[in-house]
């Protein structure tokens, strides 16, 4: 159901907090498959990637045009986009299977905490392929998941998670 795309660069520190989070899932069908979209590691990220049975696409460049690459090579119904600092928090696949269950295919973020409950920098763009695809996907620049949000809204939810 899902592609998880991770946009890496010597990136192994943060991947062994994330790919637990995701196992589960995986074990599960909910994540169908996950892309690591790398820059050319010198770490053991490669090697997580090649442990972990993820897909491995190498493209130069920042973050939004690694997600891009990523999001190319998905072949799943959904995309579950993370942020350069690879962070989920634990009971994210709740709420990504009650909006999947429930959210009328709309596309949806999870985002850090911020003061007041409000929400905070993204943390990973939930969103169907199509809906990546027509609102012209990431691209090169700060804050690639920010910038698509910009471009899915309306249309995209927060999940609480």
């Amino acid at each position: 159901m899902i592609t998880v795309v991770l946009p890496t660069h010597d990136s192994a520190a943060r991947l062994v907090h994330v790919l637990p989070l995701l196992v589960p899932a995986a074990v599960d069908g909910l994540v169908k498959a996950v892309v690591f979209a790398d820059a050319g590691s010198t770490d053991a990220t490669l090697d997580i990637a090649e442990d972990s049975g993820a897909r491995v696409v190498t493209v130069q460049g920042d973050a939004g045009t690694r997600l891009a690459a990523g999001c190319a090579a998905a072949k799943g119904a959904w995309i579950l986009a993370l942020g350069e600092d690879l962070t989920l928090p634990d009971a994210w696949r709740v709420h990504v299977e009650a909006h999947l269950a429930g959210g009328g295919g709309k596309p949806a973020f999870i985002a850090a905490s911020g003061p007041f409950g409000l929400a905070g920098r993204p943390l990973a763009v939930l969103a169907p392929r199509e809906a990546v695809e027509a609102a012209g996907g990431f691209r090169a620049g700060v804050e690639p998941l920010k910038a698509l949000l910009g471009r899915l809204r309306p249309k995209a939810v927060r999940l609480r998670a």
